[in-house]
Order: C-alpha cells, then sequence, then structure tokens
C-alpha cells in the first residue's frame, strides 16, 4: 500500500523547534531541523540535546510508516529504547538532514534505524530507536493541526571558550548552579536548574513547559533526550580540568513512563559510574519527586584536551 502524501504529523515540540518530515518511500522517511546559537550548550556548542526533538521522529517514524505501507494499520505508537552514536562534532549553523529507514515491524513492536549528516554530507550521529505499539487509535498521516505553538524567549547566554578554559570543570557546573555562570540557552529553554554538583554527579530540575507537550499531553520523548544528554554533559563537566573538555560520545535512553505536561517538577541525576582518563561512563535518570522513574539512561564520555 503506497503512501500518497509526502508529509507526516509534526506536534507541538516539532514545529517548536523547527523540524520537518516527509516521506521518501513506504519505508523511509527524510527529517531536518535548522541548529544555531539558540539550541548551544553552556559552553557555545551544538549537542545531542539540541535536536533531541528530531530523534523523536527519526527513529521512531519510519517502522511506522512501513507497518503502514504494508498492512494498512496505523496504530499509536511510542519510543521505548533510543540509541545515538555519535561520530563527526555537530554544526554550530546550518540544518541537519537524517535519513530513517525500517529494519523491522510485527503485530508489537518495530525497529528503526537513521543516519544523521550535515550539510556538507558528514555523518554526525546515528540512531536506531525501538518503538512499541501502545493503542489502536490510527495515527493521522498528513494532517494539519492548527494548535499553537508558544514562542521561543530570547535566548540565554553562554560562556565563553576562553573563560572556562580557564576553570576547572566542577567550578564551572557549580558556577552554573549558583548563577554566577550563564546555564547556556538549551538548559533555559529546557528550564533547568542545577541543585547540586559534586565530582561526577549532577542533580537537576525542572517543571515541563507547555511546548514540550505531544499530541497525547506528554511530554515528547525527544524532549526527554534532551533533558538527559543536557545533566549527563554537566555530569562529565564536573570531571575535567583547566583547559579540558568532554564529549559524549554514545547514549542509551529506556522510556520507562512518560511525565504529562503540566506536571510535577522532574528530578534529573547523572553520576559516573566509572572514569578514567579519557572514558568516563555515567548513569542518568529522570524521576518524579516520589521517586518514580521516567528515563533511564547510560551514556559514555570521552574527556580531552581543548582545541
Amino acid at each position: 500500500m503506497a503512501i500518497e502524501t509526502a508529509q507526516f504529523t509534526v506536534d507541538r515540540p516539532g514545529r517548536f523547534m523547527g523540524v520537518g518530515i516527509e516521506v521518501a518511500d513506504d519505508a523511509s522517511v527524510s527529517v531536518t531541523q535548522p541548529v544555531g546559537p539558540h539550541l548551544f550548550d553552556h559552553r557555545g556548542q551544538t549537542t545531542l540535546a539540541s535536536v533531541g526533538v528530531f530523534t523523536d521522529f527519526a527513529a521512531g517514524a519510519p517502522a511506522g510508516l512501513a507497518r503502514f505501507a504494508e498492512t494498512g494499520d496505523r496504530p499509536q505508537t511510542v519510543l521505548s529504547h533510543l540509541t545515538a552514536t555519535l561520530a563527526h562534532p555537530f554544526p554550530t549553523s546550518g540544518t541537519l538532514v537524517g535519513h530513517g529507514s525500517s529494519l523491522f515491524f510485527d503485530e508489537s513492536t518495530a525497529v528503526s534505524g537513521t543516519d544523521v549528516r550535515n550539510e556538507q554530507g558528514a555523518l554526525v550521529a546515528h540512531l536506531v530507536g525501538r518503538s512499541i505499539v501502545v493503542g489502536r487509535t490510527p495515527m493521522e498521516v498528513g494532517a494539519e493541526t492548527s494548535e499553537a505553538v508558544p514562542e521561543r524567549d530570547e535566548p540565554e547566554p553562554w560562556s565563553d571558550a576562553a573563560i572556562l578554559a580557564e576553570l576547572p570543570g566542577l567550578d564551572i557546573v557549580t558556577g552554573i548552579s549558583t548563577g554566577t555562570l550563564p546555564r547556556g540557552p538549551l538548559a533555559g529553554l529546557l528550564g533547568l536548574e542545577v541543585t547540586a554538583a559534586e565530582r561526577g554527579v549532577v542533580q537537576a530540575r525542572l517543571s515541563p513547559r507547555e511546548w514540550m507537550a505531544n499530541v497525547i499531553g506528554s511530554v515528547q520523548g525527544g524532549v526527554l533526550v534532551s533533558m538527559a544528554e543536557v545533566v549527563t554533559g554537566l555530569a562529565a563537566q564536573t570531571l575535567t580540568g583547566i583547559d579540558q573538555d568532554y564529549r559524549v560520545l554514545e547514549i542509551g535512553l529506556d522510556y520507562l513512563r512518560s511525565p504529562a505536561v503540566p506536571g510535577p517538577v522532574i528530578e534529573l541525576r547523572s553520576e559516573a559510574v566509572r572514569a578514567g582518563r579519557r572514558l568516563a561512563s555515567f548513569e542518568t535518570t529522570l524521576c518524579a519527586a516520589d521517586g518514580t522513574v521516567y528515563v533511564r539512561a547510560h551514556a559514555n564520555v570521552q574527556l580531552l584536551s581543548r582545541a
């Protein structure tokens, strides 16, 4: 069964981030998102967190479309797991393009794979997403929505690289927690507040915002990617010395529950479970105040000298 439309529904977080998606064929999609200073981290860099919303479409849509093309069935699905392996650095400007394909699907689960490239065609990330069927309500392929998208506030500042190069990483994160150093545009967009920091451990919190809601009133899975990667990066920053930097190499997330929008405060914690000279591993959780776990993530991070 051919998919006649060249468009796919983009939810509120996707439209807020400028995500575009087109059906390439019966089992693959092309997803785009512009990047720029409004999505920088505290270092003035683009990271996976900058395009978290993008990953939800790129890793989840292809297998669902393949199921529809073959069977005509359009059940409601959500990502249950995402793995992102990073390659070339993310660009600071321009548009990222993800080409995603269906790898497998059956009646209850599906797997998609996506290569994400910059405008020069260099690979910046490879995504693998597993989705599960959660309902039989048809998804609207090609439907448009008139739901208003909140306007972005003026981006918050980030720190000059020369300033950060002279500080131990723990001092940087402590400065962010006290407000003496800026948290960066993306953390500002998320409303993330660092509440505690020590070597190898960072705790933070945020309240779900209106723009984060998907069509069923929960925080979109890609927004959860952004939350997890931001706090993991800050925990990695605490391990760096003067004139050192860090880079997330891969991260895997298990989506366990969906926070509501509006909803209670989300507590974030990232802790190093192994820290060597060049590589560190982190366990990161997103929880409710009562201990309910929304997301559990594992990441490997490279520790390196500043360029």
